[in-house]
Order: C-alpha cells, then sequence, then structure tokens
C-alpha cells in the first residue's frame, strides 16, 4: 500500500491523515514488528488451550504455543474505557482521570500510539477503540474504529497484505465476546446470531464451583447488582438451567472472535512477517461466567479482574509455556512493546516494567510483590460504590469504600474459587493488615485518594 493509498484509507475512516515517517528496509529487518489483538470482555479460562473443555479456540491456541501465557495476568479495571485508557497511557485508571465508561483523558500522559509513530514504526488501529480521546490524538496513522469484528479482520488483512516497508505496531480491537451482554437481557446480538442452545442439558457447561454467594461478601457487591438489575445483572430470577445457557453461549461468541483472530494470523503468516513479529494477546476485562452468581464485569473477583495474556515472542527459547508472574497489562503492556521495540519510554517514574524477558524465555522470576485493579461502579457517573483490589503472590484483598463487610481476604492458594473470606478471622489479621499498608502504599504512591482501612 503507498503512501497516498494509507492516507485515503485513513481518509475513508472519518479521520484526518498524520504525516509518516520514512524508515529503510534494512532498519525494518533489525526491529520487530508488534501485532496486539484485543478481545472484550474475555476472562482468562475462556481458551482452550487452559484445558477448558466447553471452548475451542484454536488462533489462540496457536499464539500460546508460540510463546508464553500469563496465569495471573490482571486488568487496572475491570471495565472497558478505565482499562483501554490505561494501556495506552501506561496508566491507572485514577491517575488519567477515566474512572468509567463516558469520561475523558486527562491528557497528563503520553500515549503508545505517539510514542510507536515517534520511534518509526507504522501505526495502526482496527477495531474498537473506546478510550478517553481519538485515534488521532492517540498516535494512529492508519485507524478506523469498526463495529463488526468480520470487518476488523479484514481491515487487519489489507494492511498485512500490503507488505509495509517499515516496522508496524498493529492493534487488532475485536468486540466479542462482548455480545455476551445482549445475551444475557435476551436481546438481539449485534453481531448475528450464535448456533442455537442444545435442547440436552447435558450438552451445557455445569455450573462454576463457585457459583454460589459467598458469605461475608461486602453488602456493596449486591447493592450495586440490585440496583442495576434491570440492564446490567438481569439475573436474580435465572434457574440453573438459565445460568448454564447463557454460559454455553458465552462460549460460543469466545469462539466467534477466534474465528476473526486466525484470518489475522493466516495474513500474518501469508505475509511472511510472523517470523518478525511479537504477538500479544489480551483482553479489557473478564466476565462473570455465574461465578458468586455474577455476570458482566466491574466486580473484583478473578473472573472479571484476570484476563488472558498471551506473548508469542520470533526469539522464544520456551514456547508453549506459561509464567506465573504477576502481571498488570494497564501498565506493563507499554514497557514491553516499547522495550521489544528498542524505544525509550516517557520520562519520569514508570508504574509498569516489561515482560518481554519472560517472553523471550527468561527463567528468572519476577520480582514484583503486587499488582492493583480498582473499581468504580456506574456508566459515565458513579453509583457511589468503588473498590481497590491487591493481589499478593498468595492472597488477595478487596476493600469497597461503603456498605458493611467492606473487606475481603482471600487465600488463593487453598481457595482459587474465593470461596472463603478469611477478614474477619483473627487468625489472618496479620495477614490482613501486611495488604492494608500494601494498598495504602500504592495509593500513597499513585496519588490514590480512596478510603481504605487502617492497619490496626
Amino acid at each position: 500500500m503507498s503512501i497516498v493509498d494509507r492516507r485515503a484509507f485513513f481518509q475513508r475512516s472519518g479521520l484526518a491523515g498524520m504525516a509518516l515517517l520514512g524508515c529503510s528496509q534494512s532498519s525494518f529487518a533489525k526491529r520487530p514488528n508488534v501485532l496486539l489483538v484485543m478481545t472484550d470482555q474475555q476472562t482468562d479460562e475462556a481458551m482452550s488451550c487452559t484445558g477448558n473443555p466447553h471452548v475451542k479456540t484454536p488462533a489462540m491456541d496457536w499464539i500460546a504455543a508460540r510463546g508464553v501465557r500469563f496465569t495471573r495476568s490482571y486488568v487496572t479495571q475491570p471495565l472497558c474505557l478505565p482499562c483501554r485508557s490505561s494501556i495506552q497511557t501506561g496508566r491507572y485508571p485514577h491517575e488519567i482521570g477515566t474512572p468509567t465508561n463516558g469520561t475523558k483523558l486527562n491528557g497528563a500522559y503520553p500515549m503508545l500510539g505517539k510514542l510507536m509513530e515517534s520511534g518509526g514504526y507504522d501505526t495502526a488501529y482496527f477495531g474498537k477503540w473506546h478510550v478517553g480521546t481519538s485515534l488521532e490524538e492517540a498516535g494512529y496513522t492508519t485507524a478506523a474504529d469498526t463495529h463488526g469484528d468480520s470487518d476488523t479482520a479484514q481491515n487487519a488483512v489489507d494492511f498485512l497484505n500490503a507488505s509495509p516497508d517499515r516496522p508496524f505496531f498493529l492493534t487488532t480491537s475485536f468486540r466479542n465476546p462482548h455480545d455476551v451482554c445482549q445475551l444475557a437481557r435476551r436481546q438481539d446480538l449485534p453481531q448475528g446470531p450464535i448456533p442455537p442452545t442444545p435442547e440436552d442439558p447435558g450438552e451445557l457447561p455445569a455450573l462454576p464451583g463457585n457459583f454460589a454467594i459467598p458469605e461475608s461478601e461486602p453488602t456493596a457487591i449486591r447493592m450495586i447488582q440490585a440496583k442495576n438489575r434491570d440492564f446490567h445483572y438481569p439475573t436474580d430470577k435465572w434457574s440453573d438451567l438459565e445460568w448454564r445457557q447463557y454460559l454455553w453461549g458465552y462460549y460460543r461468541l469466545v469462539e466467534k472472535a477466534d474465528h476473526e483472530i486466525a484470518k489475522v494470523l493466516d495474513a500474518l503468516r501469508d505475509s511472511g512477517q510472523d517470523s518478525n513479529t511479537i504477538i500479544i494477546l489480551t483482553s479489557d476485562h473478564g466476565e462473570g461466567v455465574g461465578s458468586h452468581h455474577w455476570n458482566q464485569k466491574q466486580v473484583l473477583y478473578e473472573q472479571a479482574v484476570r484476563v488472558p495474556l498471551l506473548i508469542a515472542h520470533p526469539l522464544s527459547s520456551r514456547p508453549g509455556t506459561t509464567s506465573d508472574a504477576l502481571v498488570s497489562t494497564g501498565i506493563d503492556l507499554m514497557p514491553t512493546i516499547l522495550g521489544a521495540a528498542g524505544l525509550e519510554g516517557p520520562a519520569g517514574p514508570v508504574r509498569g516494567q516489561s515482560l518481554e524477558p519472560l517472553a523471550r524465555g527468561s527463567s528468572a522470576g519476577s520480582s514484583r510483590r503486587y499488582v492493583v485493579s480498582e473499581t468504580t461502579f456506574g456508566r459515565g457517573r458513579d453509583d457511589g460504590v468503588s473498590g481497590r483490589m491487591l493481589r499478593t503472590k498468595r492472597y488477595k484483598y478487596i476493600v469497597y469504600n461503603t456498605g458493611s463487610g467492606r473487606e475481603q481476604l482471600f487465600d488463593l492458594e487453598v481457595d482459587p474459587g474465593e470461596t472463603n473470606n478469611l477478614a474477619a478471622d483473627p487468625a489472618h489479621l496479620s495477614t490482613l493488615n501486611e495488604h492494608r499498608r500494601l494498598t495504602s502504599d500504592w495509593a500513597a504512591e499513585t496519588n490514590d485518594t480512596f478510603p481504605l482501612v487502617r492497619p490496626t
């Protein structure tokens, strides 16, 4: 595709074109391309490469087989715009002014697309954007905020077939399995129907082992669920069979996304550029999938905050392996991508750390002690409920700003389903206070004003 053609494409996308930087073929051969693949509302275990028997994801599995699957990958916030804005800035939502959907970036921090563009990369973005600024302001020279995943895949295929003459940073951002929101509301699916639900209940997924609402749960969680049951959480009257049908439909939507991802991977291989391309796959947040009687996202349970992260590095010495390093996608992807491209990050303290050494096969353990997620319920407004989550190697601490029983503490080593809240157990007071202190330290470092609970 010529420079003129690319500018024409950008004009067709409804955005003004931006000047393209020159780059020689020789320098292109020495610098890796980066392909970032994003899905929407995909919980970590919704891939067949995790051993999930209810879903088949050959495209995602192919990426995992070529690289590393991170098993403790968390979002900075389990909601579309805040998390996507984090990825583009490498900062937490409360730092960049995006606590909920419908908010705008405060413009205080450089953006990933601009940093890659200024470093000589051809920056392209196709699919769902939902960041608190425009694609153009974010530094993407070729872009289309498409509403259909098939269009997103085709745009990416066309881009790859054009044989870029300099290294590229290409993002393909798919909307599924987000259509599960309409599925739960019994609405028509925005991207077309899925196969009919099996009549034989034996063909449906079983209810998750942590389906029950845990004892001593913060009252804020069900308060927000009840307040929004007509739109977000229409599940309080569901039978077990209806929950299982919803799970079956969710996995079909994951498979629809995987089908489109396969088209992009095929085009990458056909172009001969896969051997010089780092492939990263993640999602902006997870999905409740029935755990704790929860559908949707925003809550701070594992299924909503832990997402897939696959990194296939051409120089990987240990393809097909997993890493249990604590990862925060919202703050780690920027240093990972910039580092892989041989580019410097923004000036000032960097929140995240590069995952490239782990992706290349380093056996060195991560020095990170914890990761943090935040949440604010509401769509462009504050519903009065927000929370913070801090995950260490073994434990997970959650605190909400309102209601009774504000805190949760889970020993994920023995209770991965988060069914036994230890926050009120005197035997775990020292662990609770340790996590309170760590959360307070993090809040001070990031200028977070959330009302925390002090150690006792």
